[in-house]
C-alpha cells in the first residue's frame, strides 16, 4: 500500500496531465432570449455641506487676540480699584 505522500503526488500528476496545454478559459455564448444587463443609475453625489464654525466660549473670543486680552486684563484689575470711570471708558472703547 503506497503512502500518502506517494499517494498525493500520483493525484497531482494525474491533474497535470488532463489540464489543457493552453490556459484559454471557457468564454460563454450570450443566450438569445436573455436580456443584456442593464447598466445601474449612479447614484447622484450630494453637495457639500457648509462647514460650520466651531463653537467658541466667551472667554475664548477675548483671549484669542493678545491686545484685547492685555485690555481686559486692565479693565478687571482697575474695577477692582475704582480708578476714574474715563480711564474704563477709554479701555471699553479700545475693546470695540
Amino acid at each position: 500500500m503506497p503512502g500518502f505522500e506517494e499517494e498525493a503526488f500520483a493525484r497531482a500528476q494525474q491533474l497535470h496531465q488532463a489540464r489543457p496545454k493552453n490556459n484559454v478559459t471557457e468564454r460563454r455564448v450570450p443566450n438569445e432570449h436573455t436580456e443584456p444587463p442593464k447598466p445601474k443609475p449612479e447614484p447622484k453625489p450630494e453637495p457639500p455641506k457648509p462647514k460650520e464654525p466651531p463653537k467658541e466660549g466667551i472667554l475664548e473670543v477675548f483671549f484669542k487676540d493678545k491686545e484685547r486680552s492685555i485690555i481686559m486684563t486692565l479693565l478687571l484689575l482697575l474695577m477692582d480699584e475704582q480708578t476714574d470711570p474715563g480711564l474704563l471708558l477709554a479701555l471699553v472703547y479700545l475693546l470695540g
